[in-house]
């Protein structure tokens, strides 16, 4: 038993070193052949199939077959080698109603919602202005005003990815390794604005302000643009339910929300002199 022990060992090790040796499973992926915007509606010539290992790859979403993304549209840009899934076909909806204008703003993570904004949602814009003056006429105000803006495009690289289904992918052109892109902290998000004025409500009851409300009309494309270039403005997106009620507020004036707390100046306890009852 002991001279056939080494023997077994031996075997065991070969059969272990034989299996890290083997390569991968490999998964035959549609992928762009050459980069290609979005929008494109994609041909023939547009795609190849590309072996990748398939422990790389999404568990869903993965095109097997080119007929199935031939004819159809790519919604994102796609670089020569990138994995296109079938998250990333489909109609655009960058669509515009004659009585409305696409508007493009700057966002970042804290004022886009982080990137998960869709085309299709629907958003209000809240616009913070920075006022600098001496002690009291010092501070920020922060207001709603305007809602129920349509998403039509948001920056593919400032999109929040969906690890089930959406990672973007780049096969490595040397390993065949997939990679994720670092995804952007700020980008770009386009929306369709009605050209009918907008009505900003200042609704001072809700601030236990007893006085009558007042009403701003403004053109909602004018005010967009104005935040998102203005230096002492920013503008920042709120994500809406599909029935969204109205929301009306007089606005935050951020230096009264400071209470200080006043303590009385204490009171001496008189002390008698020596000498004096």
């Amino acid at each position: 038993m002991k001279k056939v022990l080494p023997f077994v060992l031996a075997a065991v090790v070969f059969l272990f070193a034989l299996a890290l040796l083997r390569p991968p499973a490999q998964t035959p992926v549609v992928t762009a052949a050459v980069d290609l915007p979005a929008g494109h509606t994609l041909t023939e010539g547009d795609l190849v199939l590309r072996s990748l290992p398939a422990d790389a790859l999404p568990k869903e979403g993965v095109i097997t077959d080119l007929a199935q993304a031939v004819g159809q549209t790519l919604q994102v840009e796609r670089t020569a080698g990138d994995v296109i899934l079938t998250s990333h076909l489909g109609e655009s909806q960058v669509a515009l109603k004659p009585d409305e204008r696409a508007v493009a703003v700057h966002v970042t993570d804290a004022s886009g919602m982080g990137g998960v904004l869709r085309p299709g949602d629907l958003v209000g814009v809240s616009a913070v202005i920075y006022q600098q003056g001496m002690g009291i006429d010092s501070g920020v105000f922060s207001k709603t005003t305007v809602e129920g803006l349509r998403v039509l495009y948001v920056q593919p690289s400032f999109v929040a990815e969906d690890p089930a289904q959406s990672a973007v992918i780049t096969p490595d052109p040397q390993t065949g390794l997939a990679i994720q892109r670092q995804r952007s902290k700020e980008g770009v998000v386009i929306l369709a604005v009605p050209v009918q004025a907008q009505a900003v409500v200042y609704d001072f009851q809700t601030a236990g302000i007893e006085a009558t409300n007042a009403v701003r009309l403004v053109n909602a494309v004018e005010l967009l643009t104005a935040l998102d270039q203005a230096d002492n403005a920013r503008l920042s997106l709120y994500m809406l339910p599909k029935d969204a009620q109205a929301m009306n507020t007089s606005g935050l004036w951020l230096p009264e929300l400071v209470i200080r707390q006043v303590t009385p100046t204490p009171t001496g306890t008189p002390v008698p002199l020596a000498g004096q009852p």
